[in-house]
């Protein structure tokens, strides 16, 4: 059997890998954002950031969604700065200098400016984020040249539809963010495996044999899936696990369902965002046990996690070797990562640290 190495510690450190990360994966993918119950109401907005680069998504006068780069074409100001809000008027107002654009992000006013021809005010218009939805999900795509949404996930939505995961039976309950040091790929180096599970999270080893974990890599995303050992918070039903390229977890539990938006904040500082969504005959200790639960094995990955980029920041390791069969799903994602980022060109090698 072929030998499966990781990427190397260059990839979880490189201040240049980053930057292409950024511009090549998260400034070309469909990145899930919000749930459309987050905007019921025309003129609702939310900001939020994906990798550094700031947006806004608006339900407009006639209800539909908009998204552009939070960012005014006059002196780069962002024009909203609350997380959540409701527009004021029919305009999208900078607090800098008054700059306003209308709701399909036209440049509308710019005051004590009368210099500015008409022709330079249609070239100043915000700068457009497509926008999708699947099911109340909210996905958004910076890329003007982006492949279409139903093209990209075309064979999730079709394994969701089939699935026992009724989506619109839940809804949106409440958000958990945490943030750690370490970069983003290490925390899904450890998402797309349960190699760690037996060792690491004794509660789930308690629920699911674990032994019997499945990870099934499809197109550009992949399917957990594991037996039930006890009923508990989590659920009677066996767990359905997503993870969708490139940064987006979906746990299916029979209480609850969650997203987990894994979101780089920097090379080696990573936030993580969950947003979940019950069924409305649960009750409040049903789902308070449930978010205990996520939040104890979120706390344990994220000890590993910092220990983990520490370890890779020292120069001590290089790379290693993965599990053909126990972790599948990291070899898969990485695959993808690599794909992407090298199509600017191969990664330069570091040279490799002396050791004193």
């Amino acid at each position: 059997m072929q030998e499966i190495k990781t990427l190397s510690s260059q990839w979880y450190c490189d201040q240049e890998i980053y930057q292409r990360e950024r511009r090549e994966i998260f400034a070309k993918e469909w990145i899930y954002a919000a749930h459309e119950s987050e905007l019921p109401c025309a003129g609702d907005y939310i900001t939020l950031e994906i990798a550094g680069y700031a947006i806004i998504i608006l339900r407009n006068s006639e209800g539909h969604l908009k998204s552009f780069h939070n960012v005014c074409r006059h002196r780069a100001a962002p024009l909203l700065t609350a997380e959540t809000g409701k527009l004021e008027g029919k305009l999208i107002s900078c607090r800098y200098h008054g700059w306003s654009y209308n709701q399909e992000g036209c440049l509308a006013a710019t005051p004590l400016f009368e210099e500015l021809p008409d022709l330079k005010r249609a070239e100043l218009s915000l700068y457009d984020v497509q926008v999708n939805t699947y099911r109340g999900l909210i996905f958004v795509n910076l890329s003007a040249e982006a492949i279409p949404f139903v093209d990209a996930f075309g064979s999730l939505t079709e394994v969701m539809n089939d699935s026992d995961c009724s989506l619109e039976s839940y809804k949106l309950h409440s958000k958990l963010t945490r943030e750690g040091s370490f970069n983003w790929k290490v925390w899904l180096d450890g998402y797309q495996e349960c190699y760690h599970c037996m060792t690491i999270h004794p509660i789930f080893n308690k629920d699911f044999a674990l032994q019997k974990y499945k990870i099934e890599n499809v197109d550009r995303f992949s399917i957990h899936s594991c037996e039930r050992k006890v009923e508990s918070p989590s659920g009677s039903f066996n767990g359905l696990w997503l993870w969708v390229y490139p940064n987006l977890g979906m746990p299916c539990y029979e209480p609850c369902y969650y997203t987990l938006r894994v979101n780089p904040l920097a090379v080696d500082r990573t936030k993580l965002e969950y947003t979940f969504h019950v069924r409305d005959t649960e009750d409040t200790k049903t789902i308070e046990e449930f978010r205990q639960f996520v939040d104890q094995i979120t706390s344990e990955d994220i000890n590993v996690c910092e220990a983990v980029q520490k370890n890779l920041k020292s120069g001590i390791y290089q790379d290693g070797i993965l599990n053909p069969r126990r972790e599948n799903g990291v070899a898969y994602y990485q695959s993808l990562v690599r794909q992407a980022v090298e199509q600017g060109g191969p990664v330069k090698q570091a040279r490799e640290t002396a050791l004193v």
